[in-house]
């Protein structure tokens, strides 16, 4: 059975939040188990674009250190531990600075890998996709820590720790699915899944300190939900997830993908939960769902996108520094 460990954490104190990742990691067999000493580990969070921690957009700086700390102090640490992504808006480096992770980054050590070229990938255990376009950046590395972030979302109606792994595509690339699903209303989803099949992540960690509810990922509210929940199985997390939450998991269209696809673990009866139970943890009162809007871009919608994107990082970003 997957297992899932549920942890209260009411706030993003720095200890309180170290000893609710440490136990929710103790809960699935320690760091160790998802590292070893001769290994490069990459942290991906959900950096989607520059915002405040309080903004309850991207992960929060201080899951990221909880983290990291628990690697590192292992009993076979890492050989190096780094943080990548590939921000939708801006630079990684901006990006990171606005949401307090740079910080923690230049604290514990730990080099920032913008995600930029893309290599064709085949992927043997797909069942819709012979090969996928991944970062080089996130497949060169030894092993993958999920650090997503626990949002509604308007296109796919939650984030979680299988969406998040869509910041392994690079670039703009990721605006070009997009227009892609426009023509096949499951493309997206099932690309998702098999995104996360593919890059073999070690362990994710979700930060639902404090979620979005409303019309996330940029665009919602911030809601306390004091939990931070992790798995190996990042299927059966975003499971759990909708369940102590209240979203329905029947409009969660990951996991329908991952049930046809045969990927990670849905059925709620064969999830093993560590921690809180979830009748414990469920919220009182519901997230508030998002509005749904299409999944596809158009052509125009691609151009205009990747258009901003380079002016972000090659125009504004620089006179930003300058100034």
């Amino acid at each position: 059975m997957s297992r899932v460990a549920i942890i209260r954490c009411e706030d993003y104190d720095k200890e309180r939040v170290s000893d609710a990742v440490a136990e929710a990691l103790e809960a699935l067999g320690g760091a160790a188990q998802f590292a070893s000493a001769t290994e490069e580990i990459l942290l991906k969070p959900n950096i989607l674009k520059g915002a405040p921690p309080e903004s309850a957009l991207t992960t929060h700086p201080e899951i990221l250190r909880a983290v990291a700390r628990q690697f590192q102090n292992s009993a076979a640490p890492p050989r190096k531990i780094s943080m990548g992504d590939s921000p939708a808006w801006g630079s990684l480096t901006a990006c990171a600075e606005q949401a307090g992770l740079s910080g923690v980054c230049e604290e514990l050590g730990l080099p920032l890998v913008t995600f930029r070229k893309g290599v064709k990938v085949p992927n043997p255990e797909g069942v819709v996709y012979a090969h996928l376009t991944m970062a080089k950046e996130a497949m060169d590395a030894g092993g993958i820590i999920n650090l997503p972030k626990l949002k509604t979302h308007c296109q796919l109606y939650m984030t979680g720790a299988v969406k998040n792994l869509f910041g392994c595509v690079a670039g703009k690339r990721k605006a070009w699915w997009h227009f892609k699903a426009g023509t096949f209303e499951d493309y997206f989803p099932l690309m998702l899944v098999e995104t996360a099949r593919l890059l073999k992540t070690r362990l994710s960690v979700l930060d639902a300190v404090w979620a979005m509810e409303g019309q996330g990922p940029a665009q919602g509210t911030p809601r306390r939900v004091g939990l931070i929940i992790a798995s190996a199985d990042p299927v059966a997390l975003d499971r759990v997830a909708c369940e102590v939450t209240g979203l329905s998991p029947e409009k969660l269209r990951t996991l329908e993908a991952a049930r046809v696809t045969g990927f990670g673990e849905t059925d709620l009866d064969k999830i093993e939960v560590a921690g809180l139970p979830i009748r414990e943890a469920k919220l009182s009162r519901p997230l508030v769902e998002p509005r749904m809007i299409p999944i596809g871009f158009s052509i125009p919608r691609v151009v205009k996108s990747t258009l901003k994107q380079q002016w972000l990082t090659r125009v504004r970003e620089p006179l930003q520094k300058v100034s």
